[in-house]
Parts: C-alpha cells; sequence; structure tokens
C-alpha cells in the first residue's frame, strides 16, 4: 500500500508538487502523466527517499525502481550483475523467467555489449527478483523497439498481481491497455483519472494538459 498526505515539494522557495494526497492499494499498474518538468521524477524521488520533502509518505519497506538509465555494472555479464544486486542465488523459477526473457548467450557477455532494450529488461528483472511490494519505472519505454515493448509489457502484466507497480512516461502506446489507474500532475496538482471515461492516454493528455 501506498498514502501520501499533504505532500509538499520545493525548489529554491519555489512548489513543484503541492498538497499531493495519494491512496493505493498494493497491487496493480498505476501511470502517472504530465508534461516534461511536471514533476513525476520528482514524486517518485520522494516515495524513495531521494528527496527532502513535507508531508508524509506511508510506504512499504521493499521497493525497487528502475529510471531510464539502467544502473548496471558494464564491465560483468548479467549473471554478475544478478549476483551482486540481488545478493542471493535465483530459484529455479527465477532462473527461467530470466531465460524467457533474454537468451543465456545474452546472459554470458558484459552488459556493455547489450542493447538499450537488453539493459532495461536486465534491470527490471532484477528488480523484480528482489521480490519489492513497490516497484517505480520511470520513463523504461524510451528507446525500445517493437518486440522490446512487447516484452517488457508483457512482464509487467505477469506481475502486477505481486506488487504495485508506479510508471510515467511519454510513449502513450506502451502505456495503453495494460493499465489499472491513472493519476495527472500538472500545475503542481494531483488529478485521478477515470480511465473509463477514456479510450487511450492521448485522450486524458488533450483534456488535462495540452
Amino acid at each position: 500500500m501506498l498514502e501520501i498526505i499533504d505532500l509538499v515539494k520545493e525548489y529554491n522557495h519555489k512548489k513543484i508538487l503541492d498538497n499531493f494526497h495519494l491512496k493505493l492499494d498494493s497491487n496493480g499498474i498505476i501511470f502517472f502523466l504530465g508534461k516534461n518538468g511536471a514533476g513525476k521524477t520528482t514524486l517518485f524521488n520522494c516515495i524513495m527517499g531521494f528527496e527532502n520533502y513535507s508531508g508524509e509518505i506511508i510506504k512499504p519497506l521493499n521497493i525497487a525502481a528502475v529510471f531510464d538509465e539502467a544502473n548496471l555494472y558494464s564491465h560483468l555479464n548479467a549473471y554478475d550483475n544478478i549476483k551482486l544486486l540481488v545478493r542471493r542465488t535465483l530459484k529455479k523459477e527465477e532462473e527461467l523467467v530470466l531465460l524467457q526473457y533474454i537468451d543465456d548467450s545474452v546472459l554470458k557477455r558484459k552488459v556493455r555489449s547489450y542493447s538499450l532494450g537488453q539493459k532495461k529488461i536486465l534491470s527490471i528483472l532484477i528488480a523484480i527478483f528482489t521480490h519489492p511490494e513497490m516497484l517505480i519505472l520511470d520513463e523504461v519505454s524510451n528507446g525500445l523497439d517493437y518486440e522490446t515493448a512487447k516484452q517488457v509489457k508483457n512482464l509487467l502484466l505477469s506481475y502486477k498481481k505481486e506488487m504495485l507497480i508506479l510508471v510515467c512516461g511519454h510513449q502513450f502506446d506502451f502505456y495503453n491497455r495494460i493499465l489499472d489507474e491513472v493519476f495527472v500532475i500538472n500545475n503542481m496538482e494531483l488529478i485521478r483519472v477515470d480511465i473509463n471515461e477514456f479510450t487511450d492516454l492521448e485522450s486524458v493528455y488533450e483534456k488535462y494538459v495540452g
């Protein structure tokens, strides 16, 4: 569960987020929509504890996050990255999931040779293997080709009943039809959207932001 009460975030005495209130259940894919600079990443950073703020955030103890730039050890292969970042040996079923998305021959190569999509899939899998109660994904859809985007969507859908997944991004086609709730951040305000009233995220953007 995630609950945000009276959240205010300022930079140099200028408000970025003003009096945010939010209460979410323990699972599902939740999308945050807004222009560049609206405060989506700032909100995620507050939830992660990377930013100071006023107000209260009640959150799970175990949170994982993947941002646009994958934080992997480029001089190591995927298996060594998993050992360092997951900090345990994968279970058999987790190994099968890993091989479902990345071929063993790729996993044995150094990460510096990976495509952008391969790095992002590996980063998301590593985050999932830490068994978080909440997973934050900031702009992970950037730069993905069609096949990789399809893989990432399937991965998120397969785990959305097990954890709360917070996402943001500008590739609306990627997120359409996989979301459970949508919130708009605009003019320092947080707005809950009834997604049943809209056919796609483009329509939401046009009404609340555009």
